[in-house]
């Protein structure tokens, strides 16, 4: 017959404590693959380019500026176009990385979708949102043609034509050009704003444009504009955007507030350290 342990053979009894803690882990463990985990902040900005974003708000600026006169109204509206441009720009932006995937997994392993940083899934619902929100913002100051000419450009930019070697950077250029007009749109009321917000544009575009064909060739060795002249010449859009701003004479002394962009640039400067802008 078995004798009953001892208490010198029984196993000591966990206390509460110990088995309210291993049942934590148990059910941490089982719900772990449920929890949403923190962004990364940082790799969503080199994903979005974060210094070039600083470039965006006075292509909206410059095109309101030269416009017609505004109206009280008008200059409310110019807060939604604001960040509507912002949004296309980043949408097109992530949307570019994200169709570039196979190629910058062998030739830029280090990038935040294909080091894992952000997923693809993630991106593109983002670069998704940030599409539909813009669209939505622009249909209340009647620049929505203007919104879904600019996502067509992104998209055909994106998906393959940035690789001809004149109809990508016509593209490039023509996507800057149409976030002017969109700020001239704001002013106007109408998508046709005159002939000086066109004339702007125009002008924006074509540098743009010179800038897109340079950068072709920005990773080669030994090439004359590496990344970090590119993201120099892509830092002078804001002298630029304010010059522009500053024209607009007939909007005097309104005029003067694309002077505001200026203290941009060092900030554009700063971030480039950390997130290359090209």
């Amino acid at each position: 017959m078995t004798q009953p342990p001892t208490n010198a053979e029984r196993p000591p009894r966990e206390s509460l404590r110990e088995r309210l803690r291993q049942k934590a882990v148990v059910a941490y463990y089982m719900v772990e693959d449920f929890i949403p985990r923190p962004p990364n902040f940082a790799a969503w900005l080199r994903l979005v380019r974060a210094p070039n974003l600083l470039t965006v708000p006075g292509d909206i600026l410059a095109g309101f500026l030269l416009a017609p006169a505004a109206t009280t109204g008008d200059w409310g509206q110019l807060l939604l176009a604001i960040p509507a441009g912002l949004l296309l720009y980043a949408a097109g932006l992530i949307l570019n990385d994200i169709f570039d995937y196979a190629e910058d997994l062998r030739e830029r392993p280090a990038r935040p979708l294909p080091s894992g940083a952000v997923s693809r899934e993630a991106a593109v619902a983002v670069a998704l949102i940030c599409l539909w929100v813009a669209a939505f913002l622009a249909a209340f100051f009647d620049a929505l043609p203007v919104a879904l000419l600019l996502i067509l450009m992104i998209i055909l930019y994106d998906a393959g034509m940035k690789r001809h070697p004149v109809v990508g950077p016509l593209l490039m250029g023509g996507c800057r050009a149409a976030n002017l007009l969109m700020g001239a749109t704001v002013a106007a009321d109408r998508v046709w704003a005159g002939p000086i917000p066109l004339a702007g544009a125009l002008l924006l575009g074509i540098y743009i444009a010179g800038v897109t064909a340079l950068a072709r060739n920005e990773t080669h060795a030994g090439t004359s504009f590496p990344p970090e002249r590119i993201g120099r010449l892509l830092r002078m859009l804001i002298p630029l955007q304010a010059l522009l701003g500053v024209a607009a004479i007939h909007r005097f002394p309104f005029n003067l507030l694309a002077l505001v962009l200026l203290p941009l640039l060092p900030l554009h400067r700063r971030l480039a350290r950390r997130f290359p802008p090209s």
